[in-house]
């Protein structure tokens, strides 16, 4: 079972394709904290706006 160069420069743009769709994967997952993160900080000031 060796690979050819064929099925290596495959691997290897395959390899390097999951690196970049896992670099964008974090960055939509960081905006996705950050926006929840805002959403509950404005529930938060709404909310303590109507206890007082």
């Amino acid at each position: 079972m060796f690979m050819d160069n064929k099925d290596k420069e495959q691997d290897i743009s395959n390899s390097e394709l999951n690196k970049e769709n896992r670099q964008n994967d974090y960055k939509f997952l960081v905006h996705k904290l950050k926006s929840i993160k805002a959403i509950i900080n404005m529930l938060e000031k709404h909310f303590l706006e109507k206890e007082i």
